[in-house]
């Protein structure tokens, strides 16, 4: 899997959010492309096709690179 820049990780992480608020198995008012068409598109407009790219990045990944430092980055204190 690709490397993601900071910014597109948080933006996974809050449709991600969304999708786990709002998703119900079973019930084809809130599938995934419902809450897509709803929900996520009119934050993040975005194609069908990456939001289910989204919805399956592994928390593993989203986790990993929020705890990692940039240790090219200087420390003020």
């Amino acid at each position: 899997m690709a490397k993601h820049h900071k910014n597109t990780l948080l933006r996974i992480k809050h449709v991600c959010e969304i999708t786990q608020l709002h998703y119900e198995e079973g019930n084809l008012q809130k599938c995934y492309k419902e809450i897509w068409r709803k929900y996520v598109y009119p934050i993040y407009p975005m194609c069908y096709h990456t939001y289910l790219s989204y919805i399956r990045t592994p928390m593993s990944e989203l986790r990993e690179r929020d705890e990692e430092d940039d240790p090219m980055q200087l420390s003020l204190f």
